[in-house]
């Protein structure tokens, strides 16, 4: 495991001032459902927001809806983040290392391995640009936005398949 995630882990679990980021709770699929409920509202968000040359605001629902799904696959395994950085460190290292994500993609380990790769740097990617967009005032173009609709599905759809497992 790369050293900044295990770092990331550590302080979100363990901080050395303040409360974690990080906490082991019970498994509940019930929250993990409602995580997916609320990346799937953010999926339709995203697609108003686009139709409307809303191009910042579609970043943003793109970014949450994603984000909603991680939080949703972490509840599947007890741990409940507080933090973004701790939640995207969190599934890096309990879905992406540990393959778990590429569960039914055995028979194609290399395109596995691409794909996790894939969505972890989505996630990263729209967590990044959201930051910019959102309190910048950059004018964006559809281009600028246009790459987050189907990646923020396929992840949402990726983490249902998770889920249902």
């Amino acid at each position: 495991m790369p050293k900044d995630i295990e770092r990331a882990l550590r302080e979100c679990f363990h901080p050395k001032a303040g409360k974690p980021n990080l906490h082991k709770v019970t498994v509940n699929i019930e929250r993990a459902k409602q995580h997916v409920d609320k990346a799937h509202g953010n999926l339709r968000a995203m697609k108003l927001m686009f139709d409307n040359d809303l191009f910042d605001w579609t970043i943003s629902c793109g970014y949450y809806a994603m984000y909603h799904a991680v939080l949703a696959s972490l509840f599947k395994i007890g741990i409940r983040a507080t933090a973004h950085y701790c939640a995207i460190a969190a599934f890096k290292k309990f879905y992406v290392e540990r393959g778990k994500i590429s569960r039914e993609y055995i028979t194609y380990i290399k395109k596995a391995k691409q794909l996790e790769q894939k969505y972890a740097d989505t996630l990263e990617k729209a967590q990044e640009e959201r930051v910019v967009e959102q309190y910048g005032v950059e004018i964006l173009t559809n281009d600028d936005a246009e790459w987050i609709i189907e990646d923020a599905k396929d992840f949402v759809l990726k983490i249902e398949e998770i889920l249902a497992e």
